[in-house]
């Protein structure tokens, strides 16, 4: 099943890579977002790019940006143009298809993710040349590391579950948006809470073992995507597919 899985994401990578347009985002957007995220942020950040959690925090959530606009094709857009029939009529197995459209989505924000980490490493170095190599700290870079998996495999199972049920490409993309503004909301409303409850808060995390949260922030991640999986996995049902 391994090789029916990697055949499908392989289809799935060529079609986000070449259809672009249809799939959710340009090939210009995401130049865009290379330069936003790449170049422009880590220079008007500096050093504290590659130091601060804060900077941490951000592009631990990128993939989720950048996936949940191309998995919502993953099944809703087979279906608006009229192949899904043709991928459901082949050998491949319901979990074949499921895990390769899975796999495809993690692949492409993972990836996306470190080639824009690794743009803004060489923009920061190059802003601050002369002062010494800025790297990011094994801890902060083992925490992109899991965090960029972690948080494409989240994407990628809440998108090809929506995609699942969605009526249309559209209507796929506007639950996966709901579903980040629920995820930044906490951000967006930091600014209303009392700066004695900040401080508090700023104080307990300062106190705790970062690593001790990485490994809890972590588990809580894996299993909240696997009660996803299972829920995709039990929707996934060819027949009813074939039906809608």
């Amino acid at each position: 099943m391994i090789a029916d899985i990697l055949t499908v994401a392989g289809k799935e990578l060529r079609e986000m890579l070449m259809f672009g347009e249809t799939r959710g985002r340009s090939k210009m957007s995401l130049v865009v977002l290379v330069l936003i995220f790449g170049v422009v942020i880590p220079l008007q950040n500096g050093r504290e790019w590659v130091t601060s959690p804060i900077s941490a925090m951000v592009w631990a959530w990128m993939p989720y940006m950048w996936v949940y606009s191309v998995v919502a094709d993953s099944f809703a857009g087979e279906r608006e143009r009229h192949t899904l029939e043709a991928l459901l009529a082949t050998r491949l197995s319901d979990r074949a298809i499921l895990f390769g459209k899975l796999l495809a989505a993690l692949a492409y924000g993972f990836t996306l993710t470190w080639a824009i980490l690794l743009v803004s490493l060489v923009t920061v170095n190059v802003a601050a040349r002369g002062g010494g190599l800025l790297l990011f700290s094994p801890l902060m870079a083992l925490a992109a590391l899991v965090f960029s998996i972690l948080i494409s495999g989240l994407s990628a199972s809440i998108g090809v579950l929506v995609s699942l049920r969605a009526g249309s490409v559209r209507q796929a993309q506007q639950w996966m948006s709901f579903g980040m503004l629920i995820l930044f909301l906490p951000l967006m409303l930091i600014q209303f809470i009392p700066r004695a409850w900040l401080e508090s808060v700023g104080t307990t995390v300062s106190n705790a073992d970062p690593l001790q949260i990485g490994i809890w922030a972590a588990a809580a991640l894996l299993v909240v995507e696997v009660v996803f999986l299972a829920i995709a996995m039990r929707l996934f049902q060819r027949s009813k597919l074939i039906l809608d």
